[in-house]
């Protein structure tokens, strides 16, 4: 079912995996993307999804926006305890996992311990088992 549809980005619910699904298909991490991600954060409140499988695989460069990018809505969205535990996979090319795992850490930012998990995969398989295993 989808959700949210806008030329650079998609939102769709999984009901047998209990997963939303934000694939952004532009070449650049910009407003638009902060903005279906936020209703994507928003969405898996509202509906009390625990999962979130982000596609952000494309051919585009890193750049040191992108961890504020991914992790300031999140930030915004946990000013309080959350039903239930969030489980975010996001799927980069193998040039944007380099770049987070060198440069951008997310040890920096604080969670509500037990409350969000943000892991990041260069494969969708990889990143949707480890989705079904939470």
């Amino acid at each position: 079912m989808t959700l949210y549809y806008s030329p650079d980005a998609s939102l769709s619910y999984n009901a047998a995996a209990d997963t939303l699904h934000l694939s952004f298909n532009a070449t650049r991490l910009d407003l638009s993307f902060g903005i279906a991600y936020q209703h994507a954060l928003e969405e898996m409140l509202k509906q009390n999804v625990g999962k979130l499988l982000l596609d952000l695989k494309r051919n585009a460069p890193s750049d040191e926006n992108q961890e504020e990018l991914l992790l300031e809505p999140l930030t915004r969205c946990l000013v309080q305890p959350l039903a239930r535990p969030m489980f975010i996979a996001a799927v980069l090319t193998e040039g944007q996992y380099q770049y987070q795992i060198s440069n951008c850490p997310a040890s920096g930012t604080t969670f509500v311990p037990g409350q969000v998990e943000f892991n990041y995969f260069t494969s969708r398989r990889e990143a949707t088992a480890w989705l079904s295993g939470q």
